[in-house]
């Protein structure tokens, strides 16, 4: 397995030098329906069919009798080329489509996007997606804190976290969405560019909240997959505190999840 610290730098280091070429899936989809996406593109794509034919089939698109699989097919293989009419058929589908449609609505956009951005100036362009989704050139995560005696954060502590978050990250061109304390946790949502090394940036913020008298564990989560409830967040404290004491919490592998198989 390819070393995933080793990986993440190797994108940030392409990204510095040609951002330009990088495209993020902004909206938050399902990382499931994603692979599922990706997994059937690659089918129907051995499927020979002409762009005519599939512009034909536009109008089902707009049908409300019409299976959510079907418009899906439809919208994958005007994906599929790197042609205006594909890319316009999609787009203007992509802002009115509702419900279970949305999202693969939105993952044809955006590789249809980049297929005909990569063809247009002749150079090849990396379609970033993760389950959170981001912005610009940023990616969304949620972290999660602990507090370091597992009490609840007091007034004076939220006050400090949520200052220190906001004075860390907006140097680094980074933003908070939001913040929530629930007992001994802090649940945020934060925008960070691709670039920037995401485990030194969160480090950061416990050791400046530290300073003020270390009431933040500096083991925390980090995840751009989806956002954790709870009990998902307390079972991984859990399995963490179990695991040997020169292991660290953060890097732990919370998401190794089979794909879902096409229909």
């Amino acid at each position: 397995m390819i070393d995933e610290e080793h990986l993440l730098e190797h994108l940030q280091s392409m990204f510095n030098n040609n951002p330009e070429h990088f495209n993020i899936i902004e909206e938050q989809i399902d990382i499931q329906l994603q692979m599922s996406y990706f997994k059937r593109s690659k089918r129907l794509k051995k499927k020979k069919i002409s762009l005519e034919t599939v512009l034909q089939q536009v109008p089902l698109l707009y049908a409300e009798d019409v299976r959510v699989e079907e418009k899906r097919d439809i919208l994958i293989h005007l994906a599929a080329f790197e042609e205006v009419e594909a890319f316009r058929a999609i787009e203007a589908y992509w802002k009115v489509a509702e419900g279970d449609i949305k999202p693969w609505a939105s993952m044809a956009y955006r590789e249809s996007k980049m297929m005909l951005e990569s063809s247009l100036l002749d150079e090849k362009q990396i379609l970033i997606s993760t389950g959170l989704g981001g912005k610009g050139q940023k990616l969304r995560y949620f972290l999660v804190f602990v507090h370091a005696q597992n009490n609840d954060f007091s007034e004076t502590q939220q006050k400090i976290v949520t200052n220190e978050l906001d004075f860390v990250l907006q140097k680094q061109n980074s933003e908070v969405e939001s913040v929530e304390f629930s007992n001994q946790l802090v649940k945020v949502f934060v925008l960070i560019p691709i670039s920037i090394a995401v485990k030194d940036l969160i480090l950061n913020v416990v050791a400046e909240c530290n300073q003020y008298g270390d009431f933040v564990s500096d083991k925390f989560l980090i995840t751009n997959v989806k956002e954790l409830e709870n009990e998902e967040i307390y079972q991984i404290i859990q399995e963490g505190e179990q695991q040997d004491e020169d292991e660290d919490f953060d890097d732990i592998d919370y998401y190794d999840e089979d794909d879902e198989d096409d229909e």
